[in-house]
């Protein structure tokens, strides 16, 4: 009779580890659930940091733009309210200076310079033969009497070529003066002078084959002495 064979062992019995105690488990999922949280902890803050930044430009720009839109505005505020001194200066100016020109107390002695001397023609233009008639008039603007030798300071009408500025009539060349002897201007008052303008040529003491002169642009002097009146200018045709 065999003796008995004592039981076999499983193999899986003889490798599986025993188990270990409760608590190692419970924190090993403890320590997987703590490390969990870190990482939504440190993503939830990377998000709230970046959309921190994020308005954070946004009012830097709004604010920057703001700031601008502030500066601008107080500048042309700035600018309107020179310009308006600006103006408002000048046009004081102006008013103080009319005023005090206005309130200038006049000349009280006259003199030939004194006189205020305006040439004039009765047209602007002339066609075929007809012959212009010249204007003087005479101002004089201060508060005494001018009073004048025309004899020595000449009163007289005088012609020159626009183009050539070549002077080519005077109505003392071959004819006496429309004024002559001591003439007394008075203060505050005008005198008239008139000439007609044959449209001839003349120098003096030269009235002989006096030639007609070509049509084209001139200008007049009304003279007194050595005292002339802007240019007038005028045209023959």
């Amino acid at each position: 009779m065999s003796s008995p064979r004592p039981p076999r062992r499983n193999s899986y019995d003889q490798e599986q580890a025993p188990r270990q105690p409760e608590v190692i488990y419970v924190r090993r999922r403890v320590a997987a659930l703590f490390l969990l949280l870190v990482v939504i902890a440190i993503l939830i803050f990377a998000m709230v940091k970046f959309a921190g930044k994020k308005d954070e430009s946004t009012d830097v720009a709004a604010t920057t733009t703001t700031t601008t839109s502030v500066e601008a505005t107080e500048t042309t505020s700035t600018s309107e309210s020179t310009e308006e001194s600006s103006s408002e200066s000048t046009s004081e100016s102006t008013s103080e200076s009319t005023e005090a020109s206005a309130e200038a107390p006049k000349k009280q002695s006259c003199e030939l310079h004194d006189l205020r001397i305006t040439a004039t023609s009765d047209q602007p233009n002339y066609a075929g033969n007809v012959e212009p008639k010249f204007y003087m008039t005479v101002k004089n603007p201060t508060d005494a009497d001018c009073e004048i030798d025309l004899d020595r300071d000449i009163l007289r009408f005088e012609v020159y070529d626009l183009a050539t500025n070549q002077r080519v009539w005077a109505d003392v060349d071959c004819n006496a003066s429309e004024g002559t002897g001591t003439r007394i201007f008075p203060a505050g008052e005008e005198r008239h002078f008139e000439a007609r303008w044959s449209r001839t040529t003349s120098a003096p003491e030269m009235c002989q084959q006096r030639q007609p002169v070509p049509a084209g642009s001139y200008f007049l002097h009304a003279v007194i002495g050595d005292n002339p009146s802007d240019a007038h200018t005028f045209n023959l045709g």
